[in-house]
Order: C-alpha cells, then structure tokens, then sequence
C-alpha cells in the first residue's frame, strides 16, 4: 500500500543510515548503497511492520478528522 513512501532505516552491517522507498526493504535481498553489505528483508521486518503500522493510523485518523495527538504544533489536543 505505501511502497512508494521513503523511509529510514540503519543498516545492520555499517549502521548508516539507508533512505529508500519501503518496496525496496521488502525485496528478497539487496545490497547496502553505503557498504555493499547483504542484506535481506526479514532483517527489517519488524521496523518495516511498525512503520506501516504508523502509516495505518495516520490514513485512519485523516479519513476520519481526527487530529494528530502530542505532534508538537501547540494547536492539537
């Protein structure tokens, strides 16, 4: 549903950070632009899961009005 929205995520091999759309952390496997390391998606699967949780929300809350709790803005309650 969101393959197209860029996320950050830290390699496991070098720790830097990797600023990709979410398809390509759900490929099978893949190299790290930064180290060339190996990479797999189940190395990402949680932090991916929480990610589209989060994204889940934010639509949900959109559709129905609701605003963003604790954004930081002043204005949300």
């Amino acid at each position: 549903m969101f393959t197209d929205e860029k996320v950050a995520l830290d390699c496991p091999c070098c720790d830097e950070t990797i600023y990709r759309p979410l398809a390509w952390f759900r490929q099978a496997y893949f190299t790290c632009p930064q180290c060339g390391g190996g990479l797999a998606a189940s190395q990402f699967d949680a932090a991916l899961e929480e990610i589209e949780r989060a994204f889940d929300t934010r639509i949900e809350e959109q559709v129905r009005g609701e605003p963003r709790q604790g954004c930081g803005c002043g204005g949300c309650h």
